[in-house]
């Protein structure tokens, strides 16, 4: 020990406080380096799940059309066959046939839920068979109420 201050020993711990100190402020800033790497990795990562849901959802849009055969529409039980012209329709648009010939009136909002696709391309089906003159469409507000033609 000595006279005039502190001991050797305490000289030593200031010494390695003052060092671990320094490491504890370098590991410190890497950390938050490494942090910030991975919330940009993790942003971009949804990013791209994002945009292969939306490719996927595209690609599961762009269905082949099925064997020729007539378009047949069931209102209450009893087929309905347009004459003298073969249609396509994809299973989206069968299955949105079958849900208004169930419900008799039905929005794209309705529709989506029930189909399982976007409403925009609910929409856009929706409107094709309008012009393909297998629904009617009518307009009450700002929504568009689709149901089969009765022929």
């Amino acid at each position: 020990m000595t006279l005039f201050g502190r001991s050797r020993r305490e000289e030593d711990l200031e010494k390695k406080l003052l060092e671990l100190s320094e490491k504890y402020s370098f590991l410190e800033r890497r950390f938050e380096e490494a942090l910030e790497k991975t919330e940009r990795i993790e942003k971009g990562t949804r990013l791209l799940i994002e945009a292969v849901y939306k490719i996927i959802i595209y690609l599961k849009d762009l269905e082949w059309p099925k064997e020729e055969k007539p378009v047949k529409i069931e209102i209450d039980h009893q087929p309905v066959v347009k004459q003298n012209v073969v249609e396509y329709l994809t299973e989206t648009e069968q299955k949105i046939l079958e849900e208004v010939g169930k419900k008799g009136v039905i929005t794209a909002s309705e529709c989506c839920t029930l189909v399982g696709r976007t409403e925009e391309h609910v929409s856009r089906i929706l409107k094709k068979l309008t012009e393909k003159g297998l629904l009617t469409r009518e307009r009450k507000g700002k929504t568009f109420y689709y149901r089969l033609i009765e022929k």
